[in-house]
């Protein structure tokens, strides 16, 4: 098998329990998501392991779902003219660690972006801001986000045709009906009421104040 990019030598930017991230060796503006062997995942129960063992299938599923999600967004009646919330997908290419998914780079300062989990403790007004403007835009689109944990959430600039654009906050993982049963793809309604319990959970998690009503973030009295 050919490789069109070498990736041996590098080390990955950022890493998740299935996934490790690499900057695009050739495009600064982009990164590559490779899965990890399935003996070098981390944080994994027994039975997730065991289960994606014996059905290799359930490996790939994130990238389908992702894929899947973001062609119907950007397919859709908006999607010529919309900012997406979420990552842009730029397809796959074949590498020396496995086929990896390019996705854009959310870059602060050289570096990557900070997650909203980093942020959290210290979260200032213009990125609060910056983190409920996505949020409305995952209900107005209707996006199905399956996994919308604080480490998914990156705050930085995106390039826009070679250059920065402004700072915002980006979905870049957990997007797509990742579930068993995919009842967030049976309706609006059902999406919202997925998203809903989303934000429930992610306001626990990161000490933040989620309002039911305004369907946005504010942090806690005192914080």
């Amino acid at each position: 098998m050919v490789h069109h990019l070498t990736l041996a030598g590098a080390e990955p930017l950022t890493e998740g329990t299935q996934r490790w991230v690499y900057a695009h060796p050739h495009d600064p503006t982009k990164l590559i998501k490779v899965l990890r062997p399935l003996a070098l995942t981390k944080g994994r129960s027994k039975l997730a392991t065991m289960t994606e063992k014996y059905i290799p299938a359930i490996r790939s599923r994130w990238a389908r779902k992702e894929y899947q999600e973001y062609l119907r967004l950007m397919l859709g009646p908006s999607g010529g003219d919309l900012h997406p919330p979420i990552s842009h997908m730029y397809g796959f290419v074949q590498t020396d660690k496995g086929l990896g998914c390019m996705t854009d780079a959310v870059m602060d300062g050289g570096k990557l972006g900070k997650t909203l989990k980093d942020k959290a403790e210290d979260l200032d007004t213009d990125d609060l801001a910056l983190f409920n403007d996505t949020i409305r835009r995952l209900y107005l689109y209707d996006i199905r986000a399956g996994d919308m944990t604080a480490r998914n959430f990156v705050f930085g600039q995106r390039a826009i045709n070679g250059t920065p654009g402004p700072r915002e906050c980006v979905l870049v993982d957990g997007f797509g009906d990742i579930h068993a049963i995919p009842i967030r793809s049976a309706g609006r309604w059902f999406n919202r009421y997925g998203l809903d319990d989303s934000c429930k959970r992610l306001a626990r998690k990161t000490g933040l104040r989620w309002d039911p009503q305004t369907r946005q973030f504010s942090q806690k009295q005192g914080g």
